[in-house]
């Protein structure tokens, strides 16, 4: 009876030490102190799971099991193509760089001198210059613009200028982004029209228009196009009936 009794101590002791949770306990309480999870899990719950718009691979883990993951951008992109790609932005890069070096030879070109040049021919193969004109007013516009027909309304038809006024139509020139790019930068002025003299900026159409109607655009023409500005005279213009 004494053994018995121990036996049953015994037993009673180890169920308290050691105790048996009912299947799905221990999920819900949770990892006691000094219990460990499974490798697989904690390896499983380090990866993020995939989207539904990834592509995805299985890899093994620990050599023990596969994982579903997310695949890296351009795995399955073939080198050759990677390398065409690279090869096609580098020349995009490229031809960007070249524009913009010919937009800012053009654009001095431009504000230097007139674009046309006068010859006097000594044969079909030996000419000379006779003269070339400065353009000390330059209007660069876009011909579809209404702010642009309305700043060279005034500079061509209610005004007289000479030299006449060169305009530069930037939609219909092949460095026409790059040269406007390049006026913002200069003159702070992105939108056209961009009204110039002696290189320097007055305006767009509703500027010129105001100081049209103010009697100041003539003295302004005068003052800052000096010595390149021949004359400027207002001129009527005949209302169509």
């Amino acid at each position: 009876m004494k053994a018995k009794e121990q036996a049953k101590q015994a037993n009673a002791q180890e169920k308290i030490q050691h105790p048996v949770h009912a299947p799905g306990q221990n999920g819900a309480a949770g990892a006691g102190v000094g219990e460990k999870l499974p490798i697989a899990e904690v390896e499983q719950a380090a990866v993020p799971p995939a989207t539904e718009n990834e592509d995805t691979e299985e890899v093994p883990i620990a050599g023990r099991t596969k994982m579903t993951v997310p695949k890296k951008a351009n795995q399955d992109v073939p080198s050759e193509v990677q390398s065409e790609i690279k090869s096609e932005e580098e020349k995009e890069r490229e031809d960007k760089e070249r524009k913009e070096a010919e937009a800012k030879t053009e654009l001095n070109a431009i504000l230097k001198r007139a674009p046309g040049v006068f010859f006097f021919f000594l044969s079909p193969f030996h000419f000379l210059p006779v003269f070339k004109t400065k353009y000390p007013v330059i209007v660069f516009s876009k011909s579809y613009c209404p702010y642009s027909k309305k700043a060279k309304s005034v500079l061509l038809e209610h005004y007289s200028i000479e030299p006449k006024p060169f305009v530069v139509e930037l939609d219909q020139h092949p460095l026409g982004p790059y040269l406007q790019a390049l006026l913002a930068q200069s003159t702070g002025r992105r939108t056209v029209p961009n009204v110039l003299v002696s290189g320097k900026s007055i305006g767009g159409g509703d500027d010129i228009a105001a100081l049209d109607q103010s009697d100041e655009l003539a003295s302004t023409l005068r003052q800052m196009g000096g010595k390149w500005i021949v004359d400027v005279s207002h001129q009527e213009v005949e209302k169509s009936l």
